[in-house]
């Protein structure tokens, strides 16, 4: 039997989503939580009801459907197959008759050529370079995994080693006369885990001597489930009636458990809100090496099927390859042959520099995700209408404005925003002035919250601009200011749906203050809870520092559990209700118990772990010599016996 809790859940939702327009916001989208996102540093966010950032919102031209990167992996790599050469002279062998045939769409040769070594002074990359195709970074040595140990290392070494490879890499590609890299792929990252989320924040960021650094990510895959029943079931089923997409995902031989990837999303989004990612379509060569066999005709046909999709979709397609006999050069051009003769200008070849100006230009009218410095720059992309299609806030020291994607029109147009939402004034760190996005009616549209020394207040966006919300935060915790930042730092203000009804809930917990605020829309004002987390600091520290809490629906009902671990201790608590809130400890102890959960976050940082497909996941330097590269806790066993 449901509970009363769960019944008027589900009714709400239900109200919302019959009131919402066929494209916009689904049931599942329509909860409170929507916008968590923004402060979760999770790399694989996106589901198939994400808000989307169609082609025709960042390609910039009419027409245009969209866009399709041809990516190939490897050059000037080390010699890991001794038989096949990775020299630039060899790539341009292999390259050619694919150049010579996009030369014949728009007289260029938009190829992104992900590398590891490049001679600076070589004619043949000049030559190439000349050609349209960019140089971007594939790590200095193939480093894979990324995160290993070589004998006699220690587990800080190996992260030593693999900042300084990723660094190298970056030094020698900028080094290249006329290359701009701006993007940067995982080895293995296709057909193996071999990204973590602790790549994104300890690598990453990471910046020249001279202080340049990337700006794009194409290290995460995505698919086509064929329970997409949007599309004709011989784009989901291929000729022996097996599903087109899942065979390659649910049948790699090297890994039991492949979960670098997302579902049914086939459009840029943003990681950390710094970071570009240009996911890969599923299947890559390789996958049809493992599914088939070398050069398969099937691979094609099931690429073919994937242009298909991403034009029906208005999405981006990856199309990820490699040199060394995976898929011949005559296959890839198949490929661009079908999509230029069924689409002919519905479809665009651009190369990573190119997509990076693009969305640059078109989605954020022309101001970067990361500031000149390699900072936070101010810039959250979100969907504020819920029309179902991202829009972009920017907040920073030269400019505050809203951009908002007209569907109908196919424009961008532009709306002040009230609040900064980070200072950059200071060149060596971006300053967070306290700002939180929340949902803040039954319709989905956005609210910001902002509440630090100099500013306080809340807004919602309504009728296409921001107006004063009624409900504003409360002004005291626990006998003290509330602040979303203080001086910058992190006070531990978060919004989230707590009690179902679609609407955002205000959770704020530090070393001092321990409260939720639960949003009444009737009465315009935030009611304090019966309940509260299980105490202060969980959330962050007095320095703002996170402290592994994580909210997760551990046991299916809908509500957000609770996950806590780092270096000192452990516990999972599930949620029991809008009285008694987290009131069920199903297990804890200290760090390094045997039983004790992975550190979610370790001496102020994170470890490595995000929950996929019913686990939680743990990938990092003292994984690797585990199978798939991570350590697996399925839910049901974090669970164990309180499991119903």
């Amino acid at each position: 039997m449901m509970r009363r809790f769960d019944v008027v859940r589900w009714l709400m939702v239900l109200s919302v989503a019959f009131c919402l327009a066929d494209d916009q916001l689904t049931a599942e989208e329509s909860v409170g939580s929507r916008f968590t996102y923004l402060d979760e540093l999770d790399p694989y966010y996106p589901n198939p009801d994400f808000p989307k950032l169609t082609t025709p919102m960042w390609v910039g031209e009419e027409g245009v459907d969209a866009v399709i990167l041809l990516s190939v992996d490897d050059m000037g790599g080390p010699p890991f197959r001794p038989r096949y050469d990775v020299s630039p002279e060899a790539f341009q062998r292999f390259l050619t008759p694919l150049i010579q045939r996009l030369k014949k769409i728009d007289g260029r040769a938009p190829i992104a050529v992900m590398t590891c070594q490049a001679p600076p002074n070589s004619p043949t990359v000049q030559q190439l370079l000349k050609l349209g195709l960019s140089f971007d970074c594939h790590t200095f040595t193939h480093r894979f995994p990324f995160f290993r140990s070589n004998e006699g290392h220690t587990a800080d070494e190996a992260l030593k080693f693999a900042r300084l490879d990723y660094l190298a890499c970056l030094e020698n590609l900028f080094a290249v006369p006329g290359n701009r890299p701006v993007a940067h792929r995982m080895p293995g990252c296709d057909a193996q885990n071999s990204v973590s989320p602790k790549f994104y924040t300890e690598v990453f960021p990471l910046k020249t001597s001279d202080g340049r650094f990337l700006t794009c990510d194409s290290s995460i895959t995505t698919w086509f489930p064929s329970d997409d029943k949007s599309l004709p079931r011989d784009w989901r089923y291929d000729a022996e009636g097996r599903p087109r997409f899942d065979k390659y995902v649910n049948n790699i031989p090297q890994t039991k458990t492949f979960v670098n990837s997302i579902r049914n999303y086939p459009y840029p989004y943003v990681i950390n809100n710094a970071i570009w990612e240009l996911p890969v379509t599923i299947p890559c060569d390789s996958h049809g090496v493992h599914q088939h066999r070398p050069q398969s005709d099937k691979t094609v046909d099931d690429w073919k099927r994937a242009v298909d999709i991403c034009v029906r979709k208005k999405g981006f397609m990856n199309l990820l390859f490699h040199t060394i006999g995976y898929i011949k050069n005559s296959q890839v051009v198949e490929v661009i042959d079908y999509a230029d003769r069924t689409y002919g200008r519905r479809v665009k070849f651009l190369n990573c520099r190119e997509i990076y100006d693009r969305l640059t230009k078109n989605v954020l009218g022309g101001v970067p995700l990361r500031s000149n410095t390699g900072g936070d720059n101010g810039v959250r992309l979100l969907d504020l209408n819920a029309d179902g299609f991202l829009d972009a806030v920017i907040g920073n020291s030269k400019r505050r404005t809203t951009r908002i994607w007209d569907p109908k029109s196919q424009l961008w147009r532009e709306v002040p925003l009230p609040a900064q939402i980070v200072s950059d004034e200071d060149t060596k760190k971006p300053v967070s002035h306290g700002v939180r996005f929340f949902t803040a009616s039954r319709d989905g549209h956005a609210g910001l919250a902002v509440a630090n020394e100099r500013q306080r207040g809340a807004w919602r966006f309504k009728a296409g601009r921001w107006e004063r919300f009624e409900a504003s935060p409360p002004t005291q915790v626990d006998g003290k200011p509330l602040r979303i930042a203080e001086r910058g730092v992190d006070r531990g203000v978060r919004f989230r749906d707590l009690n179902g009804d679609g609407l955002s809930d205000l959770i704020v917990n530090n070393d001092s203050q321990n409260a939720v605020f639960l949003l009444d829309s009737k009465a315009s004002k935030w009611r304090l809870a019966a309940f509260a987390l299980p105490k202060r600091g969980c959330l962050v520290d007095a320095q703002g520092i996170d402290q592994g809490l994580r909210f997760v629906d551990l046991d299916g009902d809908s509500d957000d559990d609770l996950v806590l671990s780092n270096d000192r201790e452990y516990w999972v608590r599930l949620f029991d209700g809008p009285t008694s809130g987290w009131s069920k400890q199903i297990r804890g102890g200290k760090s390094g118990d045997p039983n004790a959960l992975p550190m979610i976050v370790r001496d102020g940082k994170l470890n490595g772990v995000w929950f996929h497909s019913g686990a939680m996941i743990l990938e990092n330097e003292t994984t690797m010599k585990n199978k798939d590269f991570i350590t697996r806790i399925p839910f049901e066993h974090i669970l164990g016996s309180s499991r119903q």
